[in-house]
């Protein structure tokens, strides 16, 4: 569990075209950090998004994260980093994007706050990183924002997956709400297994594109690519699978940090399969 997190340090290179390698968080063993979404900014730094997980160094050893939102310049020099979340909860923020006004929306889920155990999370921060307002979205199971984006009129959509509603054990769950973070609408996609959504984007036709994965649907019991593309109200327009190789063979299953583990109920993982396909899943009790 515990591990140091060491600076890269890198040799410059000669010519145009120069890389470079970053680490960003404590070096106290006590802390580890993810990061799971990034997006150059406006002026050509970096803001990324991820979790920041700590572990009780005494029994009963117990994990908590907070959403973790980093600032760089152009060069990867840390700028600074913000924090979210309540302390002895989960919070983590999956998918970043820099807004109109400068600042940056984030997107993830949050034990902290909400309805259920695990809420869809919706923060605003202004320029600076500073937290303007937040917003979760759930019934009284788990529900996981996993993408999000700033839509034409100011507000944003999100696409994640829901346990609370829907016809499966799991359905893709997609939000629209206005530019203060209210919800507009939402909409379930799915069959009566598990379905998850992982990206959105907004279309040129003011419609919405969604991808992710369908157990619901598709060839046998494996899991298929899931498309679907929904008009402006998220009213389904085509749904596709794309089926992903039955033969693939699942060589590890390990947590968020990437440890080698036996999966737990209600805490997530990750697949690992010998084509190179991961599957983020959870054991819901």
């Amino acid at each position: 569990m515990k591990k140091l997190l060491l600076l890269l340090l890198c040799v410059p290179l000669i010519g145009l075209g120069q890389g470079w390698e970053k680490t960003f968080g404590w070096s106290n063993e006590d802390y580890n950090e993810i990061g799971y979404s990034v997006q150059q900014t406006t002026d050509l730094g970096f803001i990324i998004t991820g979790v920041e997980l700590y572990t009780e160094d005494m029994p009963p050893y117990e994990d908590y994260s907070d959403v973790y939102l980093i600032k760089t310049d152009s060069s990867g020099i840390e700028q600074w980093s913000k924090r979210f979340g309540e302390e002895y909860y989960n919070d983590v923020g999956y998918s970043v994007q820099q807004t109109t006004d400068g600042g940056y929306v984030i997107t993830g889920y949050t034990e902290s706050f909400g309805n259920g155990s695990a809420d869809v999370y919706l923060i605003k921060t202004d320029a600076n990183g500073i937290e303007q307002w937040n917003k979760t979205f759930g019934g009284t199971d788990n529900d996981y924002g996993a993408s999000v984006q700033q839509t034409t009129d100011g507000g944003y959509i999100i696409a994640g997956y829901t346990y609370s509603f829907g016809n499966g054990s799991a359905d893709v769950y997609l939000i629209k709400t206005d530019a203060n973070g209210i919800e507009q609408w939402n909409k379930t996609f799915g069959g009566t297994s598990t379905d998850y959504g992982a990206s959105v984007q907004q279309t040129t036709d003011e419609g919405y594109i969604i991808t992710g994965y369908a157990e619901s649907f598709g060839n046998g019991d494996d899991e298929d690519v899931y498309l679907i593309k929904t008009d402006g109200n998220g009213n389904v327009t085509s749904e596709f699978t794309i089926p992903i190789n039955p033969n693939r063979k699942l060589e590890k299953v390990v947590d968020i940090l990437g440890r080698d583990i036996n999966p737990e109920k209600n805490k997530p993982f990750i697949e690992i399969y010998n084509d190179g396909t991961v599957e983020k899943k959870m054991i819901i009790e």
